[in-house]
């Protein structure tokens, strides 16, 4: 897929939505390859829409204009493989102004090979709607929910899980933290945090948590994982960080939930060259604001402090993670496919990570690979760790 032009994002206060929507057609450009090899048809749902502060006549700086051109690049390069499968796009809009667009949009994009719809409403109540417009498409729709909302309310887990509940789905969700952590010491906001999470007790830990250290606002996604899990039974879930582009801070979280490590895998991939956007923009932001010349985006840029902090954070995180897997083990021996799961469920951690972690538990963790020449584990290869269980 081509990649997204950055001059609709800077100068407009958007650069954080430039990464946001990097990740996202990086993901799309190999989900629709991935999933489209075995289902049909492929199903992607834009549960808040808008347009909003789009600087674009098509679209082209959207979620929808980005999804509904990579599914369609997707579809075209199965077809040359002999694989004929249908695209659908789906866009929610409640606001009248925005959804005259969106439906504009959709009746001008939609083609025989991806077919586009706008349906106007909140989108817990199209729900209905769009499993009933599914159901007269195909049998066997793969959806991948894309919920952006601007608060947290807008989408109750108890109401989505019955639409995303399945093995067919993966959702990706937008965990606006600023949001969420806002109001929770306030009084009266228990129970639209409890729609939220779908689990009593978060609040009450979320409050117990200092403030301004950032800890309120990652036990937040953490416990939000936790009820996808829980509640949706996603089987994997992993998150990704959008960091403001001229300040060190998060600007919002990235969750994703699946029931494949394919797709973990996948998205993964899609993580870590956003991250690498990410790095390069925030670089050059600040170069600019330094009044010297910046680096042509696209070339090297050195990590920022906060991303550096939180890459450390979140592999001590993720180690601490491994070594329980292991220590909890039934067995004296552990697959690498079920470490993967568990170490790539948080953000900036890569499977070399992974890899780097299992040799420095020598000697009471061995690898064990189920192929020759290889010097690492693979995914779905068979490969798994012995373990003597007294891993430090």
């Amino acid at each position: 897929m081509p990649k997204l032009d950055l001059t609709n994002y800077t100068g407009h206060g958007r650069e954080h939505a430039y990464i946001k929507h990097y990740l996202l057609a990086k993901y799309l450009s190999r989900w629709g390859y991935k999933i489209g090899s075995k289902w049909d048809p492929l199903v992607f749902i834009d549960g808040f829409a808008g347009p909003w502060g789009s600087n674009d006549e098509e679209f082209n700086d959207a979620s929808f204009g980005i999804a509904i051109r990579a599914l369609g690049e997707a579809i075209d390069g199965l077809s040359k493989i002999n694989r004929n499968v249908r695209g659908v796009c789906v866009f929610v809009e409640k606001e009248p102004q925005p959804f005259a667009k969106l439906a504009e949009f959709a009746r001008t994009h939609s083609t025989e090979t991806v077919r586009a719809v706008a349906l106007q409403g909140r989108f817990v109540d199209t729900i209905p709607a769009i499993d009933k417009y599914l159901a007269q498409i195909g049998s066997t729709p793969f959806k991948l929910v894309f919920l952006d909302q601007k608060g947290w309310a807008a989408a109750p887990i108890n109401q989505l899980k019955t639409f995303v509940g399945s093995r067919s789905c993966e959702l990706l969700f937008n965990v606006m933290t600023s949001f969420l952590t806002r109001f929770v010491d306030r009084d009266g906001m228990e129970q639209s945090y409890h729609s939220f999470f779908g689990r009593s007790g978060v609040v009450g830990r979320i409050r117990r948590l200092p403030k301004g250290t950032g800890e309120r606002e990652e036990a937040a996604v953490d416990e939000y994982c936790q009820s996808l899990r829980e509640i949706c039974h996603f089987k994997y879930v992993s998150q990704a960080v959008i960091l403001d582009a001229a300040k060190e801070r998060i600007r919002y979280y990235f969750v994703f939930a699946t029931n494949s490590l394919h797709g973990i895998q996948v998205f993964k991939d899609a993580e870590a060259q956003a991250a690498e956007a990410q790095d390069e923009l925030r670089h050059e932001t600040r170069l600019k604001k330094q009044a010297q010349f910046g680096l042509p985006f696209g070339g090297p840029a050195p990590k920022s402090s906060k991303a550096l902090s939180l890459q450390k954070r979140y592999l001590s995180r993720s180690r601490e993670k491994i070594v329980s897997a292991i220590r909890n083990s039934r067995s004296a021996s552990i697959s690498y496919d079920e470490l993967y799961g568990e170490a790539m469920s948080f953000p900036l951690v890569t499977e070399s990570d992974l890899h780097e972690m299992l040799l420095s538990l020598d000697p009471d963790v061995r690898l064990n690979l189920n192929g020759r020449r290889r010097k690492k584990p693979m995914l779905f290869r068979g490969d798994y760790v012995i373990h003597s269980r007294a891993v430090k």
